[in-house]
């Protein structure tokens, strides 16, 4: 099972609320998912001096959508250039910073 939230907020309210942000966030779970722990970078400060706060409390994710989804569709097996015509930007981020199937799930 993976949830996934498609969308961030702003932590700052745009008077009414507050407003779509680009950070999400993804929760997998299942028997061969390797649980009990958290991939990716948390932001280091939430505060507008922060290293991926770009203003309006709006930050800069630090882990591509893509990066999950390569190591799901290695799992189910799904070959590599099948893959990359799934995923078209995976190409925009360097191999390391994808996760691959060993990393989210048992062998």
């Amino acid at each position: 099972v993976v949830a996934i939230s498609e969308f961030g907020r702003t932590l700052t309210s745009n008077g009414a609320g507050t407003d779509h942000g680009w950070g999400g966030n993804y929760f997998m779970a299942g028997g061969d998912v390797q649980g009990g722990k958290i991939l990716g970078q948390y932001p280091d400060k939430l505060t507008e001096d922060g290293d991926v706060h770009i203003g309006r409390g709006r930050l800069l994710p630090t882990t591509s959508w893509d990066a999950l989804w390569n190591g799901v569709l290695e799992w189910f097996g799904v070959e590599s250039q099948q893959i990359n015509e799934a995923l078209p930007n995976l190409s925009n981020f360097p191999t390391e910073d994808l996760f691959t199937q060993n990393d989210l799930f048992r062998p």
